[in-house]
Protein backbone atom coordinates (compact mmCIF):
# COMPACT_ATOMS: atom_id res chain seq x y z
CA UNK A 1 0.00 0.00 0.00
CA UNK A 2 1.29 3.46 -0.88
CA UNK A 3 2.02 6.05 1.79
CA UNK A 4 -0.67 8.57 2.80
CA UNK A 5 1.39 11.44 1.35
CA UNK A 6 1.66 9.63 -1.95
CA UNK A 7 -2.02 8.79 -2.05
CA UNK A 8 -2.89 12.49 -1.68
CA UNK A 9 -0.56 13.49 -4.50
CA UNK A 10 -1.87 10.72 -6.74
CA UNK A 11 -5.45 11.89 -6.16
CA UNK A 12 -4.41 15.42 -7.13
CA UNK A 13 -2.76 14.11 -10.31
CA UNK A 14 -5.97 12.34 -11.31
CA UNK A 15 -8.03 15.44 -10.49
CA UNK A 16 -5.76 17.67 -12.57
CA UNK A 17 -5.52 15.42 -15.63
CA UNK A 18 -5.61 17.65 -18.70
CA UNK A 19 -5.19 15.79 -21.97
CA UNK A 20 -6.42 18.84 -23.89
CA UNK A 21 -3.33 20.78 -22.76
CA UNK A 22 -0.98 18.22 -24.29
CA UNK A 23 -2.97 17.84 -27.49
CA UNK A 24 -3.79 21.49 -28.18
CA UNK A 25 -1.04 23.62 -26.61
CA UNK A 26 1.82 24.46 -29.01
CA UNK A 27 4.89 22.41 -28.24
CA UNK A 28 7.13 25.45 -27.71
CA UNK A 29 4.75 26.68 -24.99
CA UNK A 30 4.70 23.26 -23.31
CA UNK A 31 8.50 23.21 -23.31
CA UNK A 32 8.68 26.71 -21.80
CA UNK A 33 6.04 25.93 -19.16
CA UNK A 34 8.00 22.86 -18.04
CA UNK A 35 11.31 24.70 -17.85
CA UNK A 36 9.78 27.70 -16.09
CA UNK A 37 8.30 25.46 -13.39
CA UNK A 38 11.59 23.57 -13.05
CA UNK A 39 13.54 26.78 -12.49
CA UNK A 40 11.53 27.43 -9.31
CA UNK A 41 12.53 24.10 -7.72
CA UNK A 42 15.06 24.11 -4.89
CA UNK A 43 17.95 21.68 -5.35
CA UNK A 44 19.51 19.77 -2.43
CA UNK A 45 21.97 21.75 -0.35
CA UNK A 46 25.49 21.53 -1.72
CA UNK A 47 24.44 20.75 -5.29
CA UNK A 48 26.83 22.04 -7.94
CA UNK A 49 25.66 22.67 -11.52
CA UNK A 50 28.31 23.26 -14.17
CA UNK A 51 27.78 23.48 -17.91
CA UNK A 52 30.44 22.34 -20.36
CA UNK A 53 30.46 23.20 -24.06
CA UNK A 54 32.78 21.79 -26.71
CA UNK A 55 31.92 22.71 -30.31
CA UNK A 56 28.41 21.33 -30.90
CA UNK A 57 28.26 19.40 -27.60
CA UNK A 58 26.72 20.78 -24.43
CA UNK A 59 26.38 18.87 -21.18
CA UNK A 60 25.55 19.82 -17.63
CA UNK A 61 27.44 18.26 -14.73
CA UNK A 62 25.48 17.81 -11.49
CA UNK A 63 27.56 16.95 -8.44
CA UNK A 64 28.23 17.70 -4.78
CA UNK A 65 31.23 17.68 -2.47
CA UNK A 66 30.91 14.02 -1.51
CA UNK A 67 30.03 12.43 -4.87
CA UNK A 68 32.40 9.93 -6.46
CA UNK A 69 35.04 11.63 -8.60
CA UNK A 70 35.92 8.62 -10.79
CA UNK A 71 32.54 7.21 -11.81
CA UNK A 72 29.47 9.02 -13.10
CA UNK A 73 26.03 8.66 -14.68
CA UNK A 74 25.29 9.78 -18.24
CA UNK A 75 21.61 10.65 -18.01
CA UNK A 76 19.06 10.58 -20.86
CA UNK A 77 16.12 12.79 -19.92
CA UNK A 78 12.53 11.96 -20.76
CA UNK A 79 9.88 14.08 -22.41
CA UNK A 80 8.85 12.01 -25.40
CA UNK A 81 12.02 13.07 -27.28
CA UNK A 82 10.06 16.27 -28.00
CA UNK A 83 10.46 18.04 -24.65
CA UNK A 84 12.78 18.11 -21.66
CA UNK A 85 16.26 19.48 -21.06
CA UNK A 86 19.04 19.84 -18.55
CA UNK A 87 16.82 22.37 -16.77
CA UNK A 88 13.73 20.15 -16.46
CA UNK A 89 15.77 17.27 -15.02
CA UNK A 90 18.12 19.09 -12.65
CA UNK A 91 15.98 18.26 -9.63
CA UNK A 92 15.83 14.52 -10.28
CA UNK A 93 19.50 14.44 -11.26
CA UNK A 94 20.57 16.32 -8.14
CA UNK A 95 18.68 13.91 -5.88
CA UNK A 96 20.25 10.95 -7.71
CA UNK A 97 23.62 12.54 -6.96
CA UNK A 98 22.66 12.98 -3.31
CA UNK A 99 21.43 9.41 -2.80
CA UNK A 100 23.45 7.33 -5.26
CA UNK A 101 26.61 9.39 -4.64
CA UNK A 102 27.61 9.62 -8.30
CA UNK A 103 27.85 12.79 -10.41
CA UNK A 104 25.27 13.02 -13.20
CA UNK A 105 25.82 14.39 -16.70
CA UNK A 106 22.67 15.49 -18.53
CA UNK A 107 22.92 16.20 -22.25
CA UNK A 108 20.55 18.33 -24.31
CA UNK A 109 19.98 16.10 -27.32
CA UNK A 110 18.07 17.67 -30.27
CA UNK A 111 14.30 17.39 -29.97
CA UNK A 112 11.64 16.32 -32.45
CA UNK A 113 9.73 17.28 -34.54
CA UNK A 114 12.36 19.83 -35.57
CA UNK A 115 14.97 17.06 -35.28
CA UNK A 116 13.32 13.66 -35.83
CA UNK A 117 15.03 10.27 -35.71
CA UNK A 118 17.99 9.71 -35.83
CA UNK A 119 19.11 13.15 -34.56
CA UNK A 120 18.84 12.42 -30.83
CA UNK A 121 20.55 9.03 -31.20
CA UNK A 122 23.35 10.46 -33.34
CA UNK A 123 23.99 13.29 -30.89
CA UNK A 124 23.90 10.97 -27.87
CA UNK A 125 26.54 8.76 -29.48
CA UNK A 126 28.67 11.85 -30.12
CA UNK A 127 28.42 12.80 -26.44
CA UNK A 128 29.39 9.31 -25.26
CA UNK A 129 32.36 9.04 -27.64
CA UNK A 130 33.41 12.59 -26.70
CA UNK A 131 33.56 11.51 -23.06
CA UNK A 132 35.72 8.53 -23.99
CA UNK A 133 37.99 10.78 -26.04
CA UNK A 134 38.39 13.03 -23.00
CA UNK A 135 39.85 10.06 -21.15
CA UNK A 136 36.87 8.77 -19.22
CA UNK A 137 36.62 4.99 -19.21
CA UNK A 138 33.49 3.12 -20.32
CA UNK A 139 33.66 0.93 -17.20
CA UNK A 140 33.29 4.08 -15.08
CA UNK A 141 30.10 5.24 -16.83
CA UNK A 142 26.55 4.17 -15.97
CA UNK A 143 23.68 5.12 -18.24
CA UNK A 144 20.51 6.37 -16.57
CA UNK A 145 17.25 7.63 -17.97
CA UNK A 146 13.53 8.08 -17.62
CA UNK A 147 10.63 7.44 -19.99
CA UNK A 148 11.59 7.97 -23.66
CA UNK A 149 15.14 8.74 -22.55
CA UNK A 150 15.44 5.08 -21.56
CA UNK A 151 14.60 4.01 -25.09
CA UNK A 152 17.25 6.37 -26.40
CA UNK A 153 19.83 4.99 -23.96
CA UNK A 154 18.99 1.37 -24.79
CA UNK A 155 19.10 2.09 -28.53
CA UNK A 156 22.49 3.73 -28.08
CA UNK A 157 23.86 0.72 -26.23
CA UNK A 158 22.74 -1.57 -29.04
CA UNK A 159 24.26 0.77 -31.61
CA UNK A 160 27.55 0.99 -29.72
CA UNK A 161 27.66 -2.80 -29.44
CA UNK A 162 26.98 -3.26 -33.14
CA UNK A 163 29.73 -0.78 -34.03
CA UNK A 164 32.25 -2.41 -31.70
CA UNK A 165 32.55 0.41 -29.16
CA UNK A 166 33.04 -0.18 -25.44
CA UNK A 167 29.73 -0.30 -23.56
CA UNK A 168 28.98 1.50 -20.30
CA UNK A 169 29.27 -0.44 -17.07
CA UNK A 170 25.50 -0.67 -16.52
CA UNK A 171 22.22 1.18 -17.03
CA UNK A 172 19.14 1.98 -14.97
CA UNK A 173 15.77 2.87 -16.45
CA UNK A 174 12.88 4.70 -14.75
CA UNK A 175 9.49 3.97 -16.34
CA UNK A 176 10.98 3.22 -19.76
CA UNK A 177 9.19 3.91 -23.04
CA UNK A 178 10.68 1.34 -25.41
CA UNK A 179 7.97 0.59 -27.98
CA UNK A 180 6.92 3.30 -30.42
CA UNK A 181 4.37 0.94 -31.94
CA UNK A 182 2.49 1.30 -28.62
CA UNK A 183 1.65 -2.41 -28.72
CA UNK A 184 2.08 -3.19 -25.03
CA UNK A 185 -0.97 -4.79 -23.42
CA UNK A 186 -1.06 -2.29 -20.55
CA UNK A 187 -1.62 0.53 -23.04
CA UNK A 188 -5.24 -0.60 -22.87
CA UNK A 189 -5.58 -2.38 -19.53
CA UNK A 190 -4.06 0.38 -17.37
CA UNK A 191 -5.75 3.43 -18.87
CA UNK A 192 -7.80 4.13 -15.75
CA UNK A 193 -4.86 3.43 -13.43
CA UNK A 194 -2.37 5.91 -14.96
CA UNK A 195 -2.78 9.56 -13.85
CA UNK A 196 0.08 10.92 -15.97
CA UNK A 197 0.42 9.29 -19.41
CA UNK A 198 -2.19 9.22 -22.19
CA UNK A 199 -2.18 7.06 -25.31
CA UNK A 200 -3.31 10.01 -27.43
CA UNK A 201 -0.28 12.03 -26.31
CA UNK A 202 2.05 9.11 -26.96
CA UNK A 203 0.70 8.84 -30.51
CA UNK A 204 1.74 12.45 -31.11
CA UNK A 205 5.18 11.64 -29.72
CA UNK A 206 5.49 8.74 -32.17
CA UNK A 207 4.43 10.94 -35.08
CA UNK A 208 6.89 13.70 -34.18
CA UNK A 209 9.88 11.44 -33.60
CA UNK A 210 9.48 8.79 -36.27
CA UNK A 211 8.71 11.15 -39.14
CA UNK A 212 8.87 8.75 -42.13
CA UNK A 213 10.72 5.97 -40.31
CA UNK A 214 9.01 2.77 -39.20
CA UNK A 215 8.36 2.62 -35.44
CA UNK A 216 9.42 -1.03 -35.66
CA UNK A 217 13.01 0.08 -36.24
CA UNK A 218 14.89 -1.30 -33.18
CA UNK A 219 16.83 1.97 -32.90
CA UNK A 220 13.47 3.71 -32.44
CA UNK A 221 11.71 0.92 -30.52
CA UNK A 222 14.61 -0.92 -28.87
CA UNK A 223 12.27 -3.52 -27.39
CA UNK A 224 12.57 -5.17 -30.83
CA UNK A 225 16.36 -5.24 -30.72
CA UNK A 226 19.00 -7.82 -29.79
CA UNK A 227 20.14 -7.60 -26.16
CA UNK A 228 22.96 -10.13 -26.11
CA UNK A 229 26.13 -8.73 -24.52
CA UNK A 230 24.46 -5.78 -22.81
CA UNK A 231 25.67 -4.73 -19.34
CA UNK A 232 23.60 -5.11 -16.14
CA UNK A 233 20.21 -3.37 -16.20
CA UNK A 234 17.90 -2.08 -13.47
CA UNK A 235 14.29 -1.27 -14.35
CA UNK A 236 11.92 0.62 -12.05
CA UNK A 237 8.28 1.09 -13.01
CA UNK A 238 4.90 1.73 -11.40
CA UNK A 239 2.27 -0.99 -11.35
CA UNK A 240 -0.40 1.33 -12.76
CA UNK A 241 1.47 2.64 -15.78
CA UNK A 242 0.18 2.26 -19.32
CA UNK A 243 3.85 1.65 -20.23
CA UNK A 244 4.30 -1.13 -17.65
CA UNK A 245 4.38 -3.79 -20.37
CA UNK A 246 7.45 -2.16 -21.92
CA UNK A 247 9.36 -2.84 -18.69
CA UNK A 248 8.08 -6.39 -18.38
CA UNK A 249 9.02 -7.24 -21.95
CA UNK A 250 12.46 -5.70 -21.52
CA UNK A 251 13.03 -7.80 -18.41
CA UNK A 252 11.87 -11.03 -20.03
CA UNK A 253 13.81 -10.48 -23.23
CA UNK A 254 17.00 -9.30 -21.52
CA UNK A 255 16.90 -12.30 -19.19
CA UNK A 256 16.46 -14.62 -22.17
CA UNK A 257 19.60 -13.08 -23.71
CA UNK A 258 21.52 -13.76 -20.49
CA UNK A 259 21.69 -10.15 -19.33
CA UNK A 260 21.96 -9.43 -15.61
CA UNK A 261 18.64 -7.63 -15.25
CA UNK A 262 16.51 -6.57 -12.28
CA UNK A 263 12.87 -5.42 -12.46
CA UNK A 264 11.28 -3.51 -9.58
CA UNK A 265 7.54 -2.89 -9.93
CA UNK A 266 6.35 -0.28 -7.44
CA UNK A 267 2.81 -0.89 -6.24
CA UNK A 268 0.32 1.82 -7.30
CA UNK A 269 3.04 4.23 -8.43
CA UNK A 270 2.87 6.29 -11.61
CA UNK A 271 5.15 7.26 -14.50
CA UNK A 272 8.58 8.47 -13.33
CA UNK A 273 7.33 8.92 -9.77
CA UNK A 274 10.97 9.49 -8.80
CA UNK A 275 10.50 13.03 -10.11
CA UNK A 276 8.40 13.72 -7.01
CA UNK A 277 11.34 13.02 -4.69
CA UNK A 278 11.04 15.19 -1.60
CA UNK A 279 7.25 14.88 -1.67
CA UNK A 280 6.72 11.15 -2.23
CA UNK A 281 8.43 8.77 0.24
CA UNK A 282 8.49 5.97 -2.34
CA UNK A 283 10.61 8.15 -4.62
CA UNK A 284 13.33 8.41 -1.96
CA UNK A 285 13.16 4.65 -1.41
CA UNK A 286 13.47 3.96 -5.13
CA UNK A 287 16.61 6.11 -5.39
CA UNK A 288 18.00 4.12 -2.47
CA UNK A 289 17.35 0.96 -4.48
CA UNK A 290 19.42 2.40 -7.33
CA UNK A 291 22.26 2.92 -4.88
CA UNK A 292 21.97 -0.68 -3.62
CA UNK A 293 21.95 -1.97 -7.19
CA UNK A 294 24.96 0.17 -8.10
CA UNK A 295 26.90 -1.24 -5.16
CA UNK A 296 25.87 -4.79 -6.02
CA UNK A 297 27.44 -4.59 -9.50
CA UNK A 298 30.63 -2.85 -8.37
Amino acid sequence: MISPETKKIKNVLFKNQNLEYFLNTPLEIQRKDWEDSALDVMLPEGTKVKGERDKNIFVEWISNETSDKQNFILYFHGGGLTQGSCITHRKLASHIVRVVNLPVIIHDYPLAPENPYPAALTYSQQVYLWLLEKGYKAENIIFGGDSSGCGLALALMMQLKNKGYALPKAAFFLSPMLDFTLSGTTMKTSVKLDPVVFEEDLKMTVKYYCNNESPCNPYISPIFGEFGGLPPLLIQVGSGEVLLDDSKRLYDKAKAFGVNVQLDIWDEMWHVFQGWVGEVPEAELSLGKIKEWKESIS
